[in-house]
């Protein structure tokens, strides 16, 4: 049952706020009558709230979250990327690695940008990605060979699907410290990323977002690098509480 209690608590996003149970069927993937019983036992919980004949979810799942180290992390991190996201006036993401896909913890959108498709709390597959391949270049070999030993998948025509070719560019990566990511995520969009770390360990990456057509991002290197040092040093000081 818990197994089920989960795929029905996964099927809302930020996308899905709201759901007929038909939906949550649909989403989750299990029968109508299976997914009835499981939403009637998480709404005794607190954990999901009937409106009418759509459910959402619970303030207690909220709670839950709050309590998660990731959340302290992005509230440690939060404030520089403001000041970076004020001097650049471009998109920033805040993400960390789970198996072979970035989750976002924080975005701050450029007001000038088009939308993007990356939602906090939302994934992408992280070899695609700029924060991914940060990611990937400093995690074990292990982990970086199940990554990469697995279905890579491309968005784009630029996107980057060749292990040998992404085992190079980790490579690299892990030398330089700075990952891009050249429209191979999303067409026309590009970003420099680099690694956040906790006591010397890499736990999270930030990234610059750019429009493709107006340069390589070289200029935003630098401020990114500062930002990145400086949201390390706080999250060093802040390690008690994460």
């Amino acid at each position: 049952m818990l197994n089920k209690a989960f795929a029905v608590l996964n099927a809302f996003d930020q996308n899905n706020r709201r759901m007929p149970l038909a939906e949550v069927a649909r989403r989750s993937e299990l029968p109508k009558s299976t997914v009835h019983r499981v939403l009637g036992m998480l709404t005794q919980l607190g954990a999901v709230v009937r409106e009418g004949d759509r459910y959402r979810m619970g303030l207690s799942m909220f709670q839950l979250g709050s309590c998660s180290p990731e959340v302290a992390l992005r509230d440690v991190a939060l404030p520089h990327m403001e000041a970076l996201h004020r001097a650049t006036g471009q998109t920033l993401h805040l993400a960390v690695l789970r198996g072979a896909d970035v989750i976002y913890l924080e975005k701050l959108r450029s007001r000038s940008a088009r939308p993007l498709p990356t939602v906090v709390g939302g994934s992408l597959p992280a070899h695609l990605t700029g924060v991914g391949k940060v990611l990937l270049a400093h995690v074990g070999a292990a982990e970086r060979d199940a990554v990469l030993s697995g279905s890579l998948r491309g968005r784009t025509a630029q996107s980057v699907v060749d292990p040998v070719v992404l085992r190079r560019e980790l490579r690299r990566i892990e030398g330089e410290g700075v990952a891009r990511d050249r429209s191979e995520a999303v067409e026309g969009l590009s970003c420099v990323a680099a690694p956040l770390r906790l006591g010397g360990q890499v736990v999270a990456a930030l990234s610059v977002a750019f429009p493709a057509a107006s340069g390589n991002g070289d200029v935003l290197i630098r401020p990114l690098r500062e930002t990145a040092a400086a949201a390390s040093r706080s999250l060093t000081h802040a390690s008690g509480s994460l």
